[in-house]
């Protein structure tokens, strides 16, 4: 099992390099303009949903640790094609390959994760999801740090991220053939299931309205505070990083307070809680006391969404595939959150504050109806 953390933790460190240094990559080395430059981003999850149905095909007959070789290797070479300069069109068509390689990565990693029988598995799942996110913050800081130490510039991000990759395929391959025979069943090809897989949809719709709400956090909440009530930078950074915080360390306890009360349980109790601290949070920013209480109320309730709702993916019985579809479902929700803030901002007029406040009640009223709706139909088996 750590070893299987330390992989998670590596294979998450170059998409938060890259995203740091967006702008510098494009924007100054290819001359496209910042919006233009965001299709990077976007352009990995036409990949993500790609990968659901290569994964499913390879797991039929590969075990997961040369999936997580294969991905991972795929990964870096990707990457240093686009440290080259090849022209902003050829690099998004290997961003779109390389987010194929990532979730299918992705998926067996956590696939392996959820297969280690010696902890509980909501459990596994929260230290494997504190991993992740401790990765993409690794990834920010480690990136961000070498670019201004490098003569090579932000271009750095990739050579980097592809070492990250190589280490990640390295591991793998030593995995396969350490951990053999104390993770037999993940070295094993997917040919069934012994029990019917239940229905995946509300899991893969728990996932995506997590992202939404999180990629409306971050993009609109850091310029709410700055614009409309005069943040400065070390406060914004602070607050937007409260909850964030609380979600890696908290993902583990959360993971374990699951396993004792069912992961659905806990899910849907944090998800109201979540969701309503979210609606709440751009009408108290002008009491810093208030507003930092409910952001660290947010981030305990958010804690345990991410373990939760991978232990519930997990015990869907749909194995691999099934959890490359629970990441695709995310970067899916990401995407329509950005998307959703980025029209909403270029049509509102007048009153941006009040249309920024009503964004994110918005996005809060959403994610209470999807628990709901999510919760019912998992209930009720379908």
């Amino acid at each position: 099992m750590p070893l299987v953390l330390l992989l998670i933790l590596l294979s998450a460190l170059p998409d938060a390099m890259l995203a740091v240094v967006l702008r510098d990559l494009f924007v100054e080395r290819y001359g496209v303009s910042a919006e233009s430059a965001q299709m990077f981003l976007a352009v990995n999850l036409l990949g993500a949903g790609l990968a659901v149905p290569l994964v499913r095909w390879l797991r039929a007959s590969c075990p997961a640790w040369s999936i997580v070789v294969a991905g991972a290797l795929a990964d870096a070479t990707l990457l240093g094609l686009m440290w080259l300069p090849i022209g902003f069109g050829p690099t998004l068509v290997l961003r779109v390959l390389e987010g194929v390689a990532d979730v299918a990565t992705f998926a067996a990693l956590f696939q392996i994760l959820g297969q280690v029988h010696d902890r509980p598995a909501a459990w596994r799942m929260g230290v494997g999801a504190s991993m992740l996110v401790g990765g993409l913050g690794a990834g920010a800081a480690i990136g961000g740090a070498m670019i201004r130490m490098s003569s090579m510039g932000p271009t750095i991000a990739f050579v980097l991220g592809a070492g990250s990759c190589l280490a990640t395929a390295l591991g793998a391959w030593i995995g396969s053939a350490v951990l053999e025979r104390s993770a037999p069943a993940a070295e094993r090809p997917e040919v069934g299931q012994p029990e019917r897989p239940r229905s995946l949809w509300p899991v893969l719709l728990m996932a995506a309205s997590d992202r939404a709400t999180g990629a409306a956090l971050t993009a609109v909440f850091a310029g709410f505070l700055a614009k409309n009530l005069g943040y400065d930078p070390a406060q914004r950074g602070l607050l937007v990083g409260l909850p964030l915080i609380l979600m890696a360390v908290g993902a583990a306890p959360a993971g374990w307070v699951a396993d004792r009360l069912g992961p659905l349980r806990v899910r849907t109790a944090c998800a109201f809680a979540y969701a309503l601290c979210f609606a709440l949070v751009p009408w108290l920013g002008f009491s810093t006391v208030a507003l930092s209480l409910v952001l660290l109320l947010l981030g305990l309730a958010a804690a345990p969404l991410l373990p939760a709702s991978l232990s519930l993916a997990s015990q869907a019985g749909q194995g691999t595939s099934g959890l490359a579809a629970f990441r695709a479902a995310g970067d899916g929700g990401y995407f329509v959150g950005i998307l959703s803030v980025v029209t909403v901002g270029a049509l509102a007029g007048g009153d941006r504050m009040g249309t920024q406040q009503a964004l994110m009640a918005g996005f809060g009223l959403l994610h209470l109806a999807c628990t709901a709706g999510t919760v019912m139909a998992m209930r009720r088996g379908r």
